[in-house]
């Protein structure tokens, strides 16, 4: 029941409707039902999806080298669209991946790094 509460406040709030009008039409609501002892509850749920949402808002890039970012720009773009992450992002340089990219965003990571590549080529020949 509270997840739904939370579900409806979150598609109210991203229809455009006024913030202070959503939250005292989920107080009346919530009641009129008597389930008023829920309402901290979903107010903590509400928030803790908005900064998950803030926080991933822009994609993020991960790079062995700063000219790593025009070699793999395709490779990028069609990542930041599978995961519908749009097309801005930040760029993190880390050394340790190798080569390749790894991108970050909508809560989805998209590891095409070497270091993962040989890591798990590493697993697959030491299990034999």
């Amino acid at each position: 029941m509270k997840n739904h509460y939370i579900q409806a406040t979150l598609e109210m709030i991203q229809s455009g409707t006024d913030t202070e009008k959503v939250f005292e039409g989920l107080q009346k609501t919530m009641q009129d039902k008597g389930h008023m002892r829920l309402y901290a509850s979903v107010l903590r749920g509400v928030v803790r999806v908005l900064e998950t949402k803030k926080v991933t808002s822009v994609a993020t890039v991960v790079v062995a080298k700063d000219a790593d970012v025009q070699k793999y720009a395709d490779v990028i773009k069609a990542a930041l669209s599978s995961i519908k992450a749009g097309e801005d992002f930040s760029t993190k340089v880390d050394e340790t991946i190798i080569g390749g990219v790894i991108i970050k965003g909508n809560n989805t990571i998209v590891d095409r790094s070497y270091k993962t590549i040989l890591t798990n080529l590493y697993r697959s020949v030491a299990k034999s």
